[in-house]
């Protein structure tokens, strides 16, 4: 079992990452290079172009939750994200540190709007590499 040394021995090590990472994320919502990203895509109102696959496609798509109370009801789920060209996290290197982490995250240019279904593909790629790599033992 994981040590819980964070927050007065509530907080794992991994819980105690993974809430800074949610909240810089959160926070990252307010860039202005990262809101531009996706300004710049709107070809219309409510549709935007993919820079991977080229299509123009609406910013929501319906779908549903998958766990929880809410599990089975309909939402809207973005359909276009800003994406970073070169990912925050390195999936050959792995984490490196929070300067790193942070420098990357808050990049002033580098940005790219990706529809959902180009996103999570390129999101899966990052993921197996990664995967490997620490499958190899090269965990950072």
């Amino acid at each position: 079992m994981a040590e819980r040394n964070r927050n007065g021995g509530a907080w794992t090590e991994a819980e105690f990452k993974s809430r800074i990472v949610s909240g810089l994320r959160q926070i990252s919502s307010y860039w202005k290079p990262k809101q531009q990203c996706i300004r710049s895509a709107r070809i219309s109102i409510g549709k935007y172009r993919c820079a991977e696959c080229k299509e123009i496609v609406p910013s929501t798509i319906h779908g549903e939750w998958k766990s929880g109370k809410k599990k089975g009801k309909k939402r809207k789920i973005k359909n276009i994200l800003a994406d970073h060209i070169d990912p925050v996290i390195d999936p050959h290197k792995g984490f490196i540190d929070w300067n790193t982490y942070i420098d990357r995250m808050f990049i002033e240019t580098g940005w790219q709007a990706l529809c959902k279904q180009c996103h999570d593909i390129k999101t899966k790629e990052e993921r197996a590499i990664a995967t490997k790599r620490r499958r190899d033992g090269k965990k950072n």
